[in-house]
């Protein structure tokens, strides 16, 4: 017959591995793969903030169609297509910007995030620095792959897979 104090052993001992190989696993930021199919480069930059409120009140400078620098939300940004030179005016938000050039694949870490954060994408043209896109991700999960994709023909896309589980601990 078992007894209580093997039992328990054994169930302190299997929680002391689980939270050991979590603390040696860290906490996986998000996958971002970027896939261009255009025949131009293309500048990724990704913000993480802690929710969807403080996102929408990000401050970027921008420069306007007549040459006009302004000065605009995340919220602005989303709508509209037309701004040049994005660059963001407010301190202590995480950043990392991505390059990909014309025809290829770029695959990397988004640093900076943690868990239950938002990540924002701006996409802009690398030839004339013309906001192309932008994209919000709402995954509170750890194990996140983000991918995004810009085609000559239809402009650009993504696709979220939010992680969960117990996958992040084998990550």
């Amino acid at each position: 017959m078992v007894s209580r104090r093997s039992v328990l052993l054994a169930l302190v001992l299997l929680g002391a591995v689980l939270v050991g190989v979590g603390f040696a696993t860290g906490t996986p930021e998000p996958v971002l793969t970027i896939e261009n199919d255009d025949n131009v480069s293309y500048q990724v930059t990704a913000y993480t903030v802690e929710d969807l409120d403080a996102a929408g009140y990000l401050n970027f400078e921008v420069t306007t169609d007549d040459g006009e620098q302004r000065l605009v939300t995340y919220n602005d940004l989303v709508w509209t297509t037309s701004y040049q030179n994005v660059t963001l005016v407010d301190e202590g938000v995480n950043s990392q910007s991505f390059t990909v050039g014309p025809n290829e694949t770029t695959t990397g870490v988004v640093d900076g995030w943690s868990h239950g954060d938002v990540t924002l994408y701006i996409v802009e043209s690398d030839d004339d620095e013309t906001r192309t896109w932008s994209r919000t991700v709402t995954c509170d999960s750890r194990g996140q792959d983000h991918g995004l994709r810009m085609a000559a023909d239809s402009g650009g896309g993504g696709s979220t897979h939010c992680g969960g589980g117990f996958g992040w601990m084998i990550r």
